[in-house]
């Protein structure tokens, strides 16, 4: 399959409860479940192209975004993951590799320790969700623009964003990806008030089976990337890739090197490494 044919999706959404869960849907191949963070749900990006040539991608859209009116029956990350669970099942999917970024790796976290069969390979960009004494994630509801936007993102003034024909200036603190991302902070921190980490994450996610890929930007500021080792040494089949110069969202600030890393392990190719990204690896097979 061609960027071409991965490009074009289809919008639909289902029902789930008293939900109504607006999708995208693109791409030809093995089920993946694509479950945003900071960035929302709202595009189909460059990231979602990639991630389609290879798969079948149903991207949904998380109960309370864009408009941050969180459903009462969503009170927890925990919540998240159930809600998911059903959407698979509304769309009559058994069994989908699994992608979560930022506060989507977190539920694609809880997802992969609560139903270990239903995902073979999980790959978690920068997620949330790990306490750690000594090295603890951003209080996001404590940040203002200027402390979010050093946190997040490596350059933070002009930089050049490829496009389909060459690249085009963008100043990153009036771009539609800081908006976006300065936007799902709040709704985030609303969800979590105070509860920034979940204190058994680390102990859940040894109970997770799939084949787990973990990409971390290596200047992430805002869950630093000491909980990406954590994660690695708790999933037992767990590789962990470090991406320099890059912060929360590696797939925008390094993004052929993200796109080759996910998908050569999707494709179950052998890592290209040469420069030194992985820094875990898998224990070797019995």
């Amino acid at each position: 399959m061609g960027a071409g044919d991965a490009s074009q999706i289809t919008r639909a959404a289902a029902t789930v409860g008293a939900l109504t869960i607006p999708y995208m849907k693109g791409g030809r191949g093995r089920p993946l479940l694509y479950l945003h963070g900071l960035s929302g749900g709202s595009r189909w990006d460059t990231f979602h192209i990639a991630l389609a040539l290879t798969n079948t991608v149903y991207a949904p859209r998380l109960p309370g975004w864009p408009d941050g009116e969180i459903p009462a029956e969503i009170s927890a990350v925990g919540d998240y993951a159930r809600v998911m669970i059903a959407f698979l099942d509304a769309v009559e999917i058994k069994q989908a590799d699994l992608v979560g970024h930022s506060f989507g790796g977190w539920i694609a976290l809880e997802l992969a320790a609560l139903e270990p069969a239903r995902f073979p390979k999980l790959v978690v960009l920068d997620p949330m969700g790990v306490e750690m004494r000594g090295a603890p994630a951003a209080d996001l509801a404590a940040m203002d623009e200027d402390a979010f936007l050093r946190a997040a993102f490596v350059h933070t003034g002009v930089v050049a964003v490829r496009s389909d024909f060459g690249a085009i200036l963008e100043d990153v603190r009036k771009g539609h990806e800081f908006e976006n991302q300065w936007k799902s902070r709040g709704i985030i921190a609303r969800l979590l008030r105070d509860r920034h980490a979940d204190p058994e994450l680390l102990t859940k996610a040894r109970a997770i089976s799939a084949d787990t890929l973990i990409v971390w930007g290596r200047n992430d500021a805002l869950v630093p990337c000491r909980h990406g080792e954590a994660l690695a040494a708790a999933i037992p089949k767990a590789q962990l890739a470090l991406i320099p110069e890059a912060g929360h969202t590696p797939m925008r600030e390094r993004r052929e090197t993200t796109q080759r890393l996910v998908r050569n392990f999707l494709l179950g190719a052998d890592f290209e490494d040469d420069a030194g990204l992985i820094v875990k690896s898998p224990p070797a097979a019995q």
